[in-house]
């Protein structure tokens, strides 16, 4: 897989992540600062915990890009019975008619993540969450994937977990943002 790709999407799904937590106010305001990215105002939580946790899924992403083996990431606002009361999902799609000379200095990519930042603040379709709520990251990878990281050292601290294949239907999906990085597809939604 393109390395380009990989970057940029994990740093952009950190970014996401982030601020995510800090519009849905899962967490109070206090712990997050504020930074600049994509030439907007983005935030970032400041909290160690919860940065390591973020960091060590971005690590499991990251790998799974480099092997091509990465479809989905599901972030969930959940309640005190960790079950999804909320969703952020990333598809990322191979695409076929990739042209390099097309965008080639990721300046329509930037202004796309750019867009997706701004329609993350706008969105006023976040729910009022339980009182307890957390968030979990959810990484769709196929069963070979997630056996050769359980195999690896380097994932020893922070094991994927498989999660049943039972999944709740949110009721509702709203569309946030679908945009090309190279000959890569990055679909947005929330499901509600």
């Amino acid at each position: 897989m393109d390395p380009c790709f990989q970057d940029i999407t994990v740093e952009f799904l950190a970014v996401a992540f982030h601020s995510i937590l800090y519009y849905t106010s899962v967490y109070p305001q206090s712990v997050f600062e504020t930074r600049k990215k994509y030439n907007v105002v983005v935030y970032s939580c400041i909290h160690p915990e919860i940065r390591q946790y973020i960091d060590l899924c971005l690590k499991s992403i990251r790998e799974c890009l480099k092997n091509g083996q990465l479809s989905r990431v599901v972030f969930a606002i959940t309640d005190a019975d960790y079950a999804a009361v909320m969703k952020f999902v990333f598809d990322v799609h191979r695409t076929e008619d990739y042209d390099e000379t097309s965008d080639a200095y990721l300046i329509q990519a930037e202004q796309n993540l750019r867009a997706f930042c701004l329609c993350l603040a706008k969105c006023d379709t976040y729910k009022t969450l339980p009182e307890d709520a957390s968030f979990t990251i959810h990484i769709h990878t196929n069963e070979a994937m997630a056996v050769s990281m359980a195999l690896d050292p380097v994932f020893e601290d922070f094991p994927l977990v498989e999660v049943n294949g039972k999944r709740k239907d949110m009721d509702n999906i709203i569309p946030l943002r679908s945009f090309p990085i190279r000959n890569y597809r990055l679909e947005s939604y929330v499901e509600i």
